[in-house]
């Protein structure tokens, strides 16, 4: 009797405990919210070049295999161009498809963009980033901040879950782009007026 109390436990006890935590986990305060910083000893100039060019963006952005301007500049510069991107997850076997919107641009300053997902059948996100890069001591510190909304039952039921795994991905993102960055020769900073 007491090994049918014990399956009983762990086939239903242990997984309802664990999605009822997981329901509870996404109406905490600061869901879907990624603040990550890192300093990189180069000019601000610099290091906004690997941020806003397509190509130099595919080396340090994990799992980034495309991005592809939709739309050119607009009348109010960068602000407003789209592109469409496309997000490999190897290990998962997963593609994401995504839209992307310039919505800031301020050249060695900050660089703003949401991004949609294109799944459709009602599940997915929207993601609001903002990179702001301002001077420091050994050259400039980036910040990202980043509020993801999820839609559809799933994906807002997983949000602690993806949230906790995409901060993680961001920060070594961060890394990865420090690498980068400092790897070339340091360039002129810009002359103040």
């Amino acid at each position: 009797m007491k090994w049918i109390i014990r399956i009983g436990i762990i086939t239903v006890g242990i997984p309802s405990l664990a999605i009822g935590l997981l329901m509870l986990a996404r109406f905490r305060p600061g869901r879907g919210h990624i603040r990550a910083e890192i300093e990189i000893n180069r000019p601000a100039a610099q290091v906004f070049r690997w941020i806003s060019r397509e190509d130099l963006i595919k080396q340090w952005a994990g799992g980034l295999s495309e991005i592809t301007p939709e739309s050119s500049a607009t009348e109010d510069g960068e602000i407003g161009k789209r592109f469409h991107i496309t997000e490999l997850d190897k290990e998962e076997n997963f593609r994401t498809e995504m839209e992307m919107t310039v919505t800031e641009y301020a050249p060695d300053e900050k660089l703003g963009f949401q991004i949609r997902s294109l799944e459709g059948q009602g599940e997915g996100f929207v993601e609001n980033a903002e990179y702001r890069l301002s001077p420091a001591p050994g050259g400039t510190e980036l910040t990202i901040e980043i509020q993801t909304d999820f839609y559809g039952r799933l994906p807002r039921a997983f949000e602690p879950v993806i949230t906790r795994a995409a901060r993680k991905k961001v920060q070594r993102d961060l890394e990865r782009l420090k690498r980068l960055v400092e790897a070339e020769p340091a360039e002129p900073a810009a002359a103040s007026n």
